[in-house]
């Protein structure tokens, strides 16, 4: 069943309905097109997500993306596919507070056998953290 953009967005505001993992995150929809096969999502990193500098450890930046690139590529298609990653490259271009940033995912093709997405996250003030690539496999969404 593909949902509408309403639908999305209802089922959205709920944070239980995100996958643990983007929960942990502090996931936050901010907003999306389907036909533009992108979405914009607040992020906001814990305190225990600091490396010894103080600044959000690579590992969860990474992940913020993914998850970022990856929610673009199903909301493009209305939420009937999941895209497991098979490769991200990610750049770090600044260190990343521990305070809220956005992200913004991508999708650059979607294909019958993958999709190739770009992400970037910004802190508050607009000044970018960090870039990525993507490709993924599109799976029909599970069921249960």
């Amino acid at each position: 069943m593909a949902f509408t953009d309403e639908q999305i967005r209802a089922l959205m505001r709920d944070p239980k309905n995100a996958p643990p993992c983007a929960r942990h995150l502090g996931f936050e929809l901010l907003d999306f097109s389907v036909e533009g096969g992108w979405v914009e999502v607040a992020f906001s990193p814990r305190p225990e997500f600091a490396n010894p500098a103080g600044f959000v450890q690579g590992g969860f930046i990474c992940a913020m993306l993914d998850d970022t690139m990856s929610f673009a590529a199903t909301l493009s298609k209305r939420l009937t596919v999941i895209v497991p990653t098979l490769q991200t490259t990610v750049s770090y271009l600044r260190p990343t507070p521990i305070a809220r940033v956005i992200a913004r995912g991508e999708v650059l093709r979607f294909g019958s056998s993958s999709v190739t997405m770009q992400g970037a996250l910004r802190d508050a003030g607009g000044a970018l953290l960090a870039v990525a690539t993507a490709t993924a496999v599109p799976r029909p969404f599970p069921t249960s």
